[in-house]
């Protein structure tokens, strides 16, 4: 079985009792007092992700989020607990009045954390400037359909697609769809990290350095969640031994990804030992169930993707190990097993010399060499294969990612297939999108479209699901976190995290 042991995995139901009374969803509140766990310090997450831009246009990765979902608003949002329901966050409301036009009507009065006003025209700015850049990876893709922005006063924004689709709707709480300023952002290049950092969501910069994102609480938000701390700081750890060291001093108040499975391990039986379900520092366990799901990705730029037989045998090595059956996780709506799971595959190798493969890790992801050198001798026990492995290698043939959707839907999830298809599948995977565009979301047609596309990607073997697993998230002596405290795909929201006493 890929990976290191499992822990022991929480029923959501305790986690909700355990994060119960703290909400950040609901009308525009108003601020609320400075709360921070101590006079020397501020709020404090730790991490071994990285942040590598703060330009939400090009975010590509997980780390990115930590800033995006934080410092810029979106017209919409989803809450992750309940993935079939919209909720508006820059917007006041949105509505679909033909087939092929979404609008929405933004709420009064927003600002920008440098106090220039968000209109309209700065949605249409932002939106049309992430398609222009088009950043492999990002979540600009999602929004394909769009033709036009139409702006007909400050307050409106309208859509005008180019077919009807059920899922744009969704693609507007995605990180690329992040509302910037149009007077400070470069329509045609990425915002550079030392450039000013400009958005309208619940915390704004005070600094940003390689290894620490410094937030303050924007006071004029108006949205779907306002921070609940006054301040805080998320920094980039070098290791899960010096996370541990900072929980044992109390030096942050929340973990967030970053320890090692045996880490975590240590930690399930100090909680699993306590009547309070605390470890000896304090810290609680808040699980997000299924919320991490780690995939080999075919890099399209591999001169060895084209072969069918190379997909069909590195598909094959992992199929004993396997412990996720789809590209869609399990718990996601439409999630249709089409992997393989257990069991010898036969694996053929129809040539002769031993073809070469880089595979890539993130070295900043729990476990992710472990992981790396066990799919690396899974491959080469097939007799036709060598790997090298490459950290943080974006060229490599073979990449392990550590992934989250941009948003909690199965054309989401499927992104990768969808946009980089095999010339033999196309058809089929342009027939079951267009069936889900106009599908209704939670119908019987979206289930069918999805089951189709995972088909599909099941026949392609270009993304490969390998595990699924909780995400665990460690909370201070006394943080408290709400549940739905979270961006659509599980990513960091420091919303959902208060200070008590």
């Amino acid at each position: 079985m890929f990976g290191l042991p499992s822990l022991m995995i929480t029923p959501l139901i305790m986690v909700m009792i355990m994060v119960a009374g703290c909400s950040g969803s609901g009308p525009d509140p108003g601020p609320s007092p400075s709360t921070s766990p101590s006079p020397e310090r501020p709020f404090t997450v730790m991490t071994t992700d990285r942040i590598r831009t703060a330009d939400p246009a090009a975010v590509a990765d997980t780390g990115s989020t930590m800033l995006t979902q934080n410092v810029f608003q979106r017209l919409m949002t989803i809450d992750p607990t309940q993935p079939q329901w919209l909720k508006p966050d820059a917007a006041q409301d949105c509505s679909y009045p033909t087939r092929t036009v979404y609008e929405c009507v933004l709420r009064p009065d927003l600002k920008f954390s440098n106090g220039d006003p968000v209109t309209s025209a700065d949605v249409k700015f932002s939106i049309q400037r992430a398609l222009r850049l088009d950043v492999r990876g990002s979540s600009a893709s999602l929004m394909g359909s769009l033709r036009r922005v139409e702006t007909p006063d400050a307050q409106t924004v309208r859509f005008v697609l180019s077919r009807y689709d059920t899922q744009f709707s969704r693609a507007l709480a995605s990180p690329a769809a992040s509302i910037v300023d149009s007077r400070i952002y470069n329509p045609d290049r990425i915002q550079p990290k030392d450039k000013p950092i400009v958005g309208s969501g619940p915390f704004k910069v005070i600094k940003f350095a390689e290894d620490e994102l410094e937030l303050g609480k924007f006071l004029d938000y108006k949205g779907y969640a306002a921070a609940q701390v006054g301040q805080a700081v998320i920094r980039t750890m070098p290791d899960s031994a010096s996370i541990e060291e900072a929980m044992s001093k109390h030096e942050t108040d929340v973990v967030w990804r970053g320890l090692s499975s045996a880490a975590q391990q240590r930690l399930q039986a100090q909680l699993s030992s306590s009547k309070d379900q605390v470890s000896r520092a304090g810290f609680r366990q808040l699980v997000l169930p299924g919320g991490r799901v780690e995939q080999l990705l075919w890099n399209p730029d591999s001169k060895h993707r084209d072969s069918a037989a190379v997909r069909a045998a590195i598909a094959g090595a992992l199929q004993e190990d396997r412990t996720l059956d789809s590209v869609v996780p399990s718990g996601v709506p439409g999630h249709r097993a089409s992997f393989p799971l257990g069991g010898k595959a036969d694996i053929k190798i129809p040539w002769d010399n031993r073809i070469q493969l880089t595979l890539s890790y993130d070295p900043t992801a729990p476990n992710s060499l472990d992981l790396a050198t066990q799919i690396r001798t899974r491959l080469e026990d097939t007799g036709g294969l060598s790997v090298l492995l490459r950290p943080d290698d974006p060229r490599a043939d073979l990449q392990l990612v550590d992934r989250k959707a941009w948003v909690p839907t199965g054309v989401a999830w499927l992104q990768p297939v969808i946009d980089d298809p095999m010339k033999e599948q196309q058809s089929e995977i342009a027939s079951g999108l267009q069936k889900a565009r106009e599908a209704g979301v939670g119908s019987p047609q979206l289930s069918g479209a999805l089951a189709a596309l995972q088909h599909a990607a099941a026949e392609e073997k270009t993304v490969l699901p390998i595990s699924q697993s909780s995400e665990y998230v460690y909370l201070g002596p006394r943080t408290k976190g709400s549940a739905d405290g979270f961006g659509p795909g599980w990513q960091l929201g420091l919303w959902g995290f208060r200070i008590d006493g």
